[in-house]
């Protein structure tokens, strides 16, 4: 079995989905580090979980009063 392929799974404290965080999975950058600074990618009070691409961009949206996606 290759362990080493498959990138470790995060859990989105907002929504429970998994999905891949970059940095999590030990490697050099991570989806979010191309997104806007706009927000912050993790939340403090979940012991600095990451969001998920979906979660983050809702978020994004309604810090700024944009409303995206559905």
């Amino acid at each position: 079995m290759e362990e080493n392929s498959v990138a470790k799974e995060s859990v989105c404290p907002r929504c429970g989905i998994a999905f891949v965080c970059g940095v999590a999975a030990g490697l050099d950058s991570c989806w979010c580090m191309d997104r806007p600074i706009a927000f912050p990618v993790s939340d403090p009070g979940n012991e600095g979980k990451c969001y998920c691409p979906a979660c983050l961009e809702a978020l994004e949206g309604a810090s700024t009063g944009t409303v995206r996606g559905a």
